[in-house]
């Protein structure tokens, strides 16, 4: 009995916290055409002892596609915050009416919780108008050159020639020729995001901005996706240090997490992505001697 009164107690109080958020929601434009960009507006107000977050590009917004994350300084009166975020969105849905509303994730010392913006919609707007059966056709009755006989037994014998060489060269050497594309697939692949995870590194030295580290640790997942063929980007920290040789970067992604979540500033946030970066290439350089291996 005891536990059940201190767990209600316990909801009682959550919900009563989430009351205090206040949240503000819409689109700017009142219909939209397929590919056009859109803005979607989120203000909450809670209390000055409170924390929330907004959600970031790992979120779905379907039937959207996000295309960027606009912050707008928060605001503070009679200790109440006020924040905004702006997301800029596209839609390649041809739904007359289509739908949207998005979750903000609210913190207190001991649990979360979620709570949405009010469903809003937006009108589709149709670009091409349906000809009129009116319209008369024209008939065209000038000379139009055929193309001469063309040489199909020979197209055919020397087709299934090749044919028969690109199969036995794939019996004898497809192994070797597959391991060898891969290994070139995964060089070239990790030779271009250590060059612009080294120059991201560089700016983050000279500016320490939450936004620039969020783009930073998303380009990282979606290359160590590719590496691992895991669903790395979207897997939260918690997830992707459950698993198997990911325990090392556990103090790097949470000062990644504090610095982006907290939208905090810290000058020292480029070596945690430094330990990253040598996470990853011992990663690669493992994967490449599994594969010349023959594992």
């Amino acid at each position: 009995m005891r536990g059940s009164f201190l767990s209600i107690l316990f909801l009682s109080v959550l919900i009563s916290a989430a009351q205090d958020v206040k949240l503000e929601s819409g689109f700017w434009e009142d219909s939209l055409g397929i590919g056009e960009e859109i803005h979607f507006w989120v203000t909450a107000s809670y209390p000055q002892d409170q924390e929330i977050l907004f959600p970031d590009s790992h979120f779905s917004f379907t039937p959207f596609e996000l295309v960027h994350k606009t912050y707008v300084p928060s605001t503070i009166e009679n200790r109440i915050i006020k924040d905004t975020s702006v997301y800029t969105l596209q839609s390649f849905e041809i739904d007359a009416i289509q739908y949207f509303q998005l979750p903000v994730y609210y913190f207190t010392e001991t649990d979360s919780s979620t709570i949405y913006t009010e469903v809003d919609s937006i009108y589709f707007r149709e670009l091409v108008e349906v000809a009129s059966d009116t319209v008369s056709l024209k008939t065209n009755l000038g000379y139009q050159e055929v193309n001469r006989f063309f040489n199909y037994p020979l197209l055919w014998i020397i087709s299934g020639v090749l044919a028969v060489i690109a199969i036995a060269i794939v019996l004898i050497f497809g192994k070797k020729i597959r391991k060898n594309l891969r290994i070139r697939r995964l060089r070239k692949d990790y030779i271009k995001f250590s060059d612009r995870l080294t120059a991201y590194i560089n700016r983050l030295k000279n500016e320490s901005d939450p936004k620039l580290a969020e783009e930073v640790v998303s380009f990282w997942k979606r290359y160590y996706e590719r590496l691992e063929s895991l669903p790395i980007s979207k897997l939260t920290t918690q997830e992707i240090l459950s698993l198997e040789n990911t325990s090392e970067l556990k103090e790097s992604l949470r000062s990644i997490d504090k610095c982006i979540y907290g939208n905090l500033s810290d000058d020292s946030i480029y070596r945690s992505f430094q330990s990253i970066e040598d996470f990853t290439q011992h990663r690669y350089s493992t994967k490449i001697s599994e594969l010349r291996n023959g594992e």
